[in-house]
């Protein structure tokens, strides 16, 4: 990881937001002594895309001068090995090309792109989610430059400025156990996908989205841990209370806005507790006890 390619990838602009969620993920996954050096498969599931989407987008970063993709091989077996990925940001982004691609030979891309080896598209189209915990992304980089990142047009230009000054949103985000990749980035990536009459000026118009999605992935979970160890033949729980409305209450506990301590009876408080859909300070912050 580097913070220096991480805040590189920020700063460039005109970019869709998945050719940038793309960027910023190789970036991420720089080494400052060694370069960069994922492979397709880590990549497309970084991203969640399929390496057939994977790889239009890393021809767009080309052709707009921002990476360059140098194929390797071993040299005793010459078998092929994963493509170092240079950042336009590395002292060595404009030395010789490679022999076999030509890349890095001027402003253009590869002579003939659909030759090299990063063109072999897949067609599985399916990929699995992958979630990362938010502390780990948040070590490994910029908590807002991926939330930027993932943004569709619903974010336009203006409203991206306007909003960075609201960073402390997504500390609080974190802090209250939200994921990053599970919780936070796909509510992003949902709410800004087509562009809005009215500006989102402020993080915080996120929140209730991402405390609910948060409280439903919580409740699935539980409910497949209680399914699995009934399954198991271990002593089974009882049957606790239907989990639509906990998660309801749960979300709107979490969002931040007011709620009568009268509207959480005891039994309901102590059920939240229990699926760890909420936690006691944010019940005390309530004033529910």
């Amino acid at each position: 990881m580097s913070h220096k390619a991480t805040n590189w990838a920020i700063q460039q602009r005109g970019l869709s937001p998945v050719t940038k969620l793309v960027l910023w993920h190789l970036c991420d996954r720089h080494n400052p002594d060694y370069g960069c050096f994922p492979s397709q498969d880590q990549l497309a599931a970084d991203v969640e895309i399929s390496r057939a989407s994977l790889n239009t987008h890393l021809r767009k970063l080309t052709e707009a001068g921002l990476i360059r993709r140098q194929r390797r091989a071993d040299p005793g077996s010459n078998q092929r090995k994963s493509t170092r990925y240079i950042l336009g940001f590395e002292d060595d982004f404009r030395a010789e090309p490679c022999p076999e691609s030509g890349h890095g030979n001027g402003p253009e891309p590869c002579p003939n792109p659909r030759q090299s080896h990063v063109q072999n598209l897949d067609t599985n189209l399916v990929r699995e989610p992958v979630t990362t915990t938010a502390r780990d992304a948040g070590a490994s980089g910029d908590p807002e430059a991926a939330c930027l990142a993932a943004c569709g047009p619903g974010l336009s230009e203006a409203a991206r400025a306007e909003i960075t000054t609201t960073r402390s949103v997504i500390a609080g985000w974190l802090e209250a156990g939200y994921d990053l990749a599970a919780d936070i980035l796909p509510t992003l990536a949902d709410r800004t996908r087509v562009p809005r009459a009215s500006p989102i000026r402020t993080w915080d118009y996120f929140t209730p989205a991402i405390a609910q999605r948060h409280a439903r992935r919580i409740a699935r979970a539980a409910t497949g841990a209680r399914a699995e160890e009934a399954g198991a033949g271990g002593a089974a729980s009882a049957p606790g209370p239907n989990p639509d409305p906990l998660i309801r209450l749960a979300a709107w506990i979490n969002s931040g806005t007011y709620i009568p301590p009268s509207a959480v009876s005891t039994s309901q408080r102590n059920a939240l507790l229990a699926a760890g859909l909420v936690t006691e300070a944010a019940l005390r912050a309530r004033q529910i006890y």
